[in-house]
């Protein structure tokens, strides 16, 4: 197979893993009636620290609309992980911010969680994880590229 082919198929295969891995995670999640994207979610908004992060902000780095985000949020705060609020500034910004039942929920599931990671890479070499993560590291930027 030539180099060229070789990315189609790897472009291809991005997407068809993508669905499998989302089956897989909402399989494994169904039992918390919690879902892979919702998952991503919490983990996105986790990203930021210090300040409950602007709704728009965690859209911007989901790769995903505002109204998608606004979404998932609104069944996150049905289920307590998470409370929308209006900025304390403007109060045309939501912030997200996560609780303490969320909180509490992945602590006790850390290490189901870990495991359920480590199945998905059982069958790799510490090299090929590390490629991997490099590999997708420069797919990532190439993303942002606005001439692609």
């Amino acid at each position: 197979m030539n180099n060229q082919d070789k990315q189609k198929y790897i472009f291809g295969s991005l997407f068809l893993l993508a669905n499998k891995l989302q089956v897989k995670g909402d399989a494994y999640l169904a039992d918390d009636e919690m879902t892979t994207k919702q998952w991503f979610l919490i983990v996105m908004i986790s990203q930021f620290k210090d300040t409950p992060p602007m709704l728009s902000e965690v859209a911007n780095l989901m790769g995903s609309t505002r109204q998608n985000v606004k979404q998932l949020a609104l069944k996150l705060e049905e289920k307590g992980f998470l409370v929308i609020e209006k900025d304390q500034n403007d109060n045309r910004i939501l912030r997200l911010r996560l609780t303490e039942k969320n909180n509490k929920f992945w602590d006790k599931r850390d290490a189901k969680d870990n495991s359920f990671v480590e199945n998905l890479f059982k069958n790799f070499t510490k090299e090929e994880i590390d490629v991997m993560y490099h590999g997708i590291e420069k797919m990532l930027e190439a993303v942002k590229d606005e001439s692609i």
